[in-house]
């Protein structure tokens, strides 16, 4: 008897997916590795060059004002034509012209023009990848399709952080935004050659795709409005550990010591790392839950995580060990909620209004950065810790989580 090596067992249960899901898989996979570092590694890079935390927070909130313009766009242009591939070509090359702005800025003027490249460029890129799903997983349960294109953008950040930190700190210091230009053009390469096919695809799937149920809704869902702020407030908890948590963890605490930041990147990476293996476990268990369980359980775990948080800026030795552990429950959490949260929207909203609300839900990331980083900036410049941000992220969730308890659709 043959047994089958691990690389065959993994080939073919990616084989198994149909090769409009892998493609957009593989997509999204670039498009994270390309930005993993951007995202959790500008502010190091920028604090690094002397700009203070108001101002890089500062140019985050920029550039989600620019994305706001940018998802409205999008979501109109994808209710009218329901096509993905001219919004994905055209986020991947401004996202080209803002890496190069960011590697040739050594001031505050060329980094915000950089982040506003960086803002339009997400607004149009992830309405557009979230809408194709659905459409693309056929015989794949929603949600365990979300879950998949969710991993492996987990594993594209792991790669972009934890690769952008190496040759950040060995090779060139700017090194992410050159791994940034280089997947976008992986991304423009697949989307050209594929151009005619996904065309058909969308074509096709767009009214197999929806069930009759699905195709008579006219209404928002009823528990619309608490869904939204239950997603806003956890995007905006994304927001501050992307942006914030590694700037409270090298300036330090209330009592607790600041960080190297070798280990503040080694932190950030275990974190990914453990995203990485958890989201498609994860995202598989959700997907036969409820379709609100999701939602709650990120909301429970983001709760504790930021009161471990809290805590952890008052000790000394033991913050190292309740920051760690806190790390994990923003893992679960995190694994949790990016599945849910687009099958969530996407069948909350009318028939005709898909796009629309999944610009929406890219607008609640983009919310998340509106206030997030420059208010905690503030705070950082102002008291040189952020545990009241914990705190008061804590305390919502929890709230919020409360609420939704015993919500259903």
């Amino acid at each position: 008897m043959t047994i089958p090596n691990n690389y065959q067992i993994s080939k073919n249960w990616w084989i198994k997916f149909p090769y409009s899901l892998r493609l957009i898989t593989k997509i999204r996979f670039f498009a994270s590795f390309g930005a993993g570092g951007v995202i959790y590694l500008t502010s190091l890079i920028f604090n690094n060059i002397g700009l203070s935390a108001t101002d890089i927070g500062l140019g985050f909130t920029i550039s989600a004002i620019i994305g706001t313009l940018t998802r409205l766009f999008t979501g109109n242009y994808l209710n009218k034509t329901g096509e993905i591939q001219f919004p994905l070509i055209t986020s991947s090359i401004l996202s080209i012209v803002a890496s190069i702005f960011l590697i040739f800025s050594e001031d505050i003027f060329l980094y915000i023009i950089g982040q506003s490249f960086v803002g339009a460029a997400a607004g149009i890129y992830w309405p557009a990848a979230e809408y194709v799903v659905p459409f693309f997983c056929h015989t794949i349960e929603t949600r365990k399709a979300y879950a998949l294109v969710r991993s492996s953008e987990a594993l594209g950040i792991f790669l972009g952080v934890f690769l952008g930190g190496l040759m950040t700190n060995h090779l060139f210091s700017k090194s992410i935004f050159v791994n940034d230009i280089f997947c976008m053009l992986i991304i423009i390469y697949l989307i050209s050659k594929n151009y005619s096919y996904i065309k058909s695809k969308l074509e096709n799937f767009q009214i197999k795709v929806l069930n009759p149920i699905e195709q008579k809704q006219s209404k928002w869902n009823k528990n619309s409005v608490i869904i939204i702020l239950s997603i806003l407030l956890i995007t905006t908890s994304l927001a501050l550990i992307q942006v914030t948590l590694p700037l409270d963890l090298v300036k330090g605490g209330v009592y607790r010591n600041s960080l190297s930041k070798e280990i503040t990147s080694l932190l950030i990476s275990i974190q990914l790392i453990l995203l990485l293996f958890l989201q498609w476990p994860i995202g598989s268990w959700i997907s036969k839950k409820g379709r609100l369980f999701g939602l709650k359980f990120s909301l429970i775990n983001f709760s504790f995580a930021s009161f471990l948080l809290f805590i952890s800026s008052y000790l000394t030795i033991p913050a190292f060990y309740l920051i760690s552990f806190a790390l994990i429950l923003i893992s679960l959490a995190t694994a949790s909620f990016l599945p849910t949260s687009t099958d969530v929207v996407f069948r909350i909203a009318p028939s005709n209004k898909k796009g629309f609300a999944l610009a929406l839900l890219s607008q609640c990331f983009a919310m998340g950065y509106f206030v997030g980083p420059f208010i905690s900036g503030r705070i950082l410049d102002f008291f040189g810790y952020a545990s009241i941000i914990w705190l008061s992220i804590s305390s919502c969730c929890f709230m919020l989580c409360m609420i939704l308890f015993r919500k259903n659709f």
